[in-house]
């Protein structure tokens, strides 16, 4: 079948990041040790119900301040939890307009409030896109269906007609579960080949 939308995930596809480097900066203001504190950071019972939405950013602040012992106001916290992500965009603001004038664009990122909005304020992704299918909005991450649901009823299209692109392969294979054709970001170079193989035109000017 003919593509007739194209789905992004947000992070290490549009924009990369340095998780390690966050994790460092906000040990550095914690008093218990490194391992202790990388548990409770990573809890999946606490990031997964950040990431869905069903804890805020003010009580997963409260919770490392009362666990791991953060000294760290609310703000200064929101800033260096979202001082991971890289300055420069891994696919170019020209690919995304060039595909857009042709294609509904469709973000589905497994995210939180915190590093949503610290996106939306220093880059200019948000824009690009018809339809914003965030894990904390919709309170699934991916790879659950669900979340690909939602993808699929926003572009209100066969999801035969979709084309995901992600740099998870668990995420990538649960896409193509669902009929869609999904391929594994590499790079922009990589991408764009993957795209002209399934009928999608997209220039390529440096």
């Amino acid at each position: 079948m003919k593509i007739e939308a194209i789905l992004f995930d947000l992070g290490k596809v549009l924009v990369d990041f340095d998780m390690d480097s966050g994790v460092r900066n906000l040990f550095a203001r914690c008093s218990v040790p490194r391992k202790d504190f990388e548990e409770i950071l990573w809890d999946k019972a606490w990031i997964r119900s950040y990431e869905r939405g069903e804890i805020s950013t003010e009580e997963f602040h409260a919770y490392l301040c009362r666990t791991a012992n953060l000294a760290m106001e609310l703000s200064e916290f929101c800033r260096t939890w979202s001082g991971i992500f890289a300055p420069d965009m891994l696919v170019r603001e020209q690919v995304l307009a060039a595909l857009g004038q042709n294609y509904p664009l469709i973000l589905v990122s497994n995210t939180n409030a915190a590093h949503a909005e610290y996106v939306r304020q220093n880059y200019p992704i948000f824009e690009y896109f018809d339809h914003h299918i965030l894990s904390y909005e919709v309170g699934s991450l991916k790879p659950d269906a669900r979340i690909f649901h939602r993808a699929i009823a926003a572009a209100n299209l066969p999801a035969e007609e979709l084309f995901f692109i992600d740099d998870r392969e668990e995420n990538v294979l649960a896409a193509r579960a669902l009929g869609m054709n999904a391929h594994q970001f590499v790079s922009e170079k990589d991408l764009i080949l993957a795209l002209r193989d399934v009928g999608v035109d997209v220039e390529d000017e440096q």
